[in-house]
């Protein structure tokens, strides 16, 4: 069992990773036995893990006082989702002393947490990932948000859990395309911070041959790598712009595509691989450096093939990022593993350098000065 904290304001709170972390005894460090509960999952993950939750809650002396399930992916972060849940929390007459349970996937974590952010003006939280892209990404740092038809991510609070319980038993029903989503965040972490962790991912072929104890090593050394930077810059005014590390292609991907075509992962894996692009053709990362990254990116394994015609949208899907500061869009670039620098470029310029990337599949033509406002 590895027990990450994260020392965030205006409380400080553990992730716990390994086989047995859903264990009452952590639930009740955080919250009282009699305290009312409210349960956010989804169809699918109940029906396979619903039983352990149920188990655990009831251990834990909570009043469980409803349960709501979301639908799968992207269509739980809506409007009209969080209306749903907070009806449901005012008739199971949840108050300020009550504690929201997330159990699922980021998606289930992103709604859920808003849901408990705006509810009452802040209700406690817990979250239980059962993917490993919510134990390495979004189960950390107290992001929450509900998309918009105009991009991903618009409506959002930050508002930190009160404990996180990493079982890694819970990914062996996870199907290999969202295994593989996960490992490119374990991944982008590794790229931010250097070190073993991106050696851990390409050595095991993308964690697919890691075995028990790599893989709980992987998921506690990403949750320590965002932990780090989280604490630094809570609410995203200087380094935790870092952990964007590919996500601003990867937004614009999601959201040219609907939210239907590729994985998040995958689309931070092409992130990746643009931003290693971008960072080669400024003169900020070497060749060889370039060639490494990309390998790394590659071990991952066969991704959605990335379709030139989508050029267009997602270059204009690029101009609606939440990064985006005035005219200009912070990009993270890579000068070599563990040397990440925050890139400002223009966001047109920026759209076009993403509309050239995707249609040829190859690096831009134009070569960019690393200070050079583009």
């Amino acid at each position: 069992m590895k027990r990450v904290r994260v020392e965030t304001t205006p409380h400080p709170y553990d992730v716990f990773v390994g086989e047995g972390a859903l264990h009452a005894r952590r639930v009740n460090a955080v919250v009282p036995r009699g305290a009312t509960a409210f349960l956010v999952s989804s169809e699918p993950v109940m029906r396979l893990h619903g039983e352990a939750v149920r188990g655990v809650l009831a251990s834990s002396g909570l009043d469980v006082r409803g349960e709501i399930l979301l639908p799968d992916g992207e269509s739980a972060k809506t409007a009209r989702e969080w209306e749903r849940m907070t009806v449901a929390m005012a008739r199971a007459g949840l108050d300020r002393g009550s504690v929201v349970v997330a159990f699922g996937g980021g998606t289930v974590g992103d709604a859920a947490g808003f849901a408990a952010a705006t509810y009452m003006r802040g209700l406690r939280w817990i979250q239980i990932p059962t993917t490993l892209l919510a134990m390495v990404d979004s189960s950390v740092g107290g992001k929450t948000g509900l998309n918009l038809k105009a991009g991903k991510n618009l409506v959002g609070a930050f508002h930190q859990p009160r404990l996180v319980l990493a079982d890694p038993r819970f990914l062996a029903t996870l199907p290999s395309h969202e295994f593989q989503s996960g490992v490119y965040e374990v991944l982008k972490c590794g790229l931010l911070a250097g070190g073993r962790l991106m050696g851990l991912v390409a050595s095991t072929r993308g964690l697919r041959k890691a075995s028990g104890t790599q893989l709980e090593a992987a998921i506690a050394g990403a949750v320590t790598v965002k932990a780090r930077i989280v604490e630094r810059d809570e609410r995203e005014s200087g380094d935790r712009a870092l952990l964007n590390l590919g996500h601003t292609l990867a937004h614009a991907l999601e959201a040219a595509t609907g939210y239907r075509t590729f994985t998040h992962g995958e689309a931070v894996g092409y992130g990746i691989e643009f931003a290693v692009d971008l960072s080669e053709e400024t003169g900020l990362a070497s060749p060889a450096a370039a060639a490494a990254m990309r390998k790394a990116v590659r071990s991952v394994g066969t991704r959605t093939t990335l379709d030139p015609s989508l050029a267009p949208k997602a270059a204009g899907a690029s101009l609606s990022d939440k990064k985006r500061d005035g005219s200009k869009t912070r990009e993270i670039l890579l000068a070599r593993p563990g040397k990440p620098v925050i890139h400002g470029l223009y966001a047109e310029s920026l759209a076009r350098l993403i509309r050239a990337w995707i249609a040829a599949r190859e690096r831009p033509k134009r070569t960019v000065k690393a200070n050079e406002p583009v």
